[in-house]
């Protein structure tokens, strides 16, 4: 199993860039050149990213209280908060979905990342969906960190890895820089930021360690923190999108 897939996905930095747009802050020829480098060329219904774009905006609810833009991720012992056999339930991928609030149902965008480009299937669901965890950046950044140094204390009880890197702080840092591509949009809360950050170390370590270190001894301690860096970006995109749209009610 490769870990990138379970703690990292472009969904997260596509959901704050796509809330962005549509609350005037970041404008449409700069939201498209972060869609493409978060996943080269998108299609939708075989129309360009820019259709994309323009039905969400036409769909989205920008002025009922909370965020307009969600992130759903899922995975071990996390299930995604989609309705249990629904057409979007069925299409979801691993690398989850976007929950576009609309007037009176949900929008979900489920996105198929290939070779070619990005492939997006639209759904909409009248019924609610299952809450949320709703955990503030805070929240989520609490949990992250009290989660990572239990693991840290376990390994290190256990001995440390049984193998080394020639200098493992650049590859964690260096995996962290590309988490973090093509980074955030403006305006983007100090809150959010900060649990992205957190999530992207936490999820560069997991990866040096099962996957660059190949030493899968400590699986079940590193595996319990795929839950926690996944709640955390999902947090921080709530967290953005609802001060996004603070900032355009004023």
């Amino acid at each position: 199993m490769h870990t990138r897939a379970e703690v990292y996905s472009p969904l997260q930095n596509t959901a704050v860039w796509l809330a962005a747009w549509l609350y005037n802050v970041e404008s449409s020829d700069d939201t498209l050149d972060a869609l493409t480098d978060l996943g080269g060329s998108h299609s939708f219904n075989g129309e360009s990213v820019a259709q994309l774009l323009y039905d969400v905006r036409s769909a989205a609810d920008l002025e009922t209280p909370g965020p307009a833009v969600r992130l759903v991720l899922w995975g071990p012992g996390q299930a995604p908060r989609l309705r249990a056999g629904s057409p979007a339930m069925e299409a979801l991928t691993q690398a989850g979905a976007l929950v576009v609030r609309g007037v009176g149902l949900n929008h979900i965008l489920v996105p198929s990342y290939l070779d070619s480009g990005v492939q997006w299937r639209w759904f909409e669901d009248p019924e609610p969906l299952p809450e949320p965890e709703w955990l503030s950046p805070g929240e989520a950044d609490q949990l992250l960190s009290r989660a990572t140094e239990q693991a840290a204390v376990l390994i290190e009880a256990a001995g440390g890895t049984r193998k080394e890197l020639p200098d493992p702080r650049l590859v964690v840092g260096t995996l962290a820089d590309f988490y973090d591509t093509p980074g955030l949009p403006a305006g983007v809360t100090p809150r959010a930021a900060k649990v992205f950050a957190r999530a992207d170390r936490v999820a560069a370590t997991i990866e040096t360690v099962t996957d660059r270190l190949d030493d899968h001894s400590f699986d079940p301690q590193l595996f319990a923190l795929w839950r926690h860096v996944r709640s955390a970006r999902m947090a921080g995109v709530a967290d953005a999108a609802v001060d996004f749209q603070r900032e355009w009610a004023r």
